[in-house]
């Protein structure tokens, strides 16, 4: 079963359907899609994506945790100091822990 989380950047007016194997994914697998499927990763400034819920405007901080299917989030592409955002974390495979249902 796959799941699709929807997703829109902050600027933006429409949300994006992500395919991603499972019914949940790990934040930092959501954030690594998004990366991939906007070719964020072709520059080399560095940055961090802050993301949130879009119905209950929850944060979303811990990269391990899960998101279920259906999921509606909003993308923020902040700054980062240099090897410390999310391209960095990407190169290094650098994610809290594997958790339940990360291989899913």
């Amino acid at each position: 079963m796959s799941s699709t989380i929807l997703y829109k950047f902050r600027a933006s007016s429409t949300f994006e359907a992500l395919p991603l194997p499972g019914s949940a994914a790990r934040l930092f697998d959501v954030k690594k899609a998004i990366v991939k499927a906007n070719k964020l990763d072709a520059g080399s400034m560095e940055f961090d994506l802050a993301v949130r819920n879009a119905d209950t405007n929850e944060e979303y901080a811990n990269e391990s945790m899960l998101l279920p299917r259906g999921t509606r989030i909003i993308v923020q592409r902040l700054p980062a100091l240099k090897g410390q955002g999310f391209l960095a974390r990407m190169a290094r495979n650098e994610h809290a822990g594997g958790g339940v249902g990360a291989g899913a």
